[in-house]
């Protein structure tokens, strides 16, 4: 009866340490679509009067697809209106870029506040964004 027991108990640990094994083979799946992402976003004053400069930096990166685009958009009643467009032609996946952008505040902004959205594209048309607020001076 003990042999029987011992016999068992083998089996029993045979197949519990064999379905704790983890593969290395890494499971096979197609990306369809990838987002790219905008890290960081700042702008050169927060506080700027009518008429003043102001420069944006945008830190982007696209690790699983090439990106398109970065759209520069000022958000009005909650639509996108596109201010300017940067393409890209070439794009390693394994760097991130730091790109600038130069608005004027326009007149008659006085006293509001200017909602600026930053749009990366990749190749499949995903995009990602992020926005920045600037208070005008009155």
């Amino acid at each position: 009866m003990k042999k029987i027991l011992n016999i068992i108990a083998i089996f029993l640990m045979i197949g519990f340490t064999s379905s704790c094994i983890l593969e290395d083979v890494e499971p096979e799946y197609d990306v369809v679509g990838a987002v790219g992402t905008i890290s960081a976003l700042s702008v050169s004053n927060t506080s700027p009067s009518e008429g003043q400069t102001v420069t944006f930096s945008v830190t982007i990166y696209s690790e699983h697809e090439n990106a398109t685009e970065l759209r520069m958009n000022r958000i009005s009643g909650g639509n996108p209106t596109n201010i300017t467009t940067r393409t890209f032609s070439s794009w390693n996946k394994e760097d991130s870029y730091v790109e600038t952008f130069q608005y004027e505040i326009p007149t008659g902004t006085s006293g509001t506040a200017i909602t600026i959205q930053f749009e990366l594209v990749t190749e499949s048309g995903f995009s990602a964004t992020r926005n920045i607020v600037v208070n005008v001076q009155s």
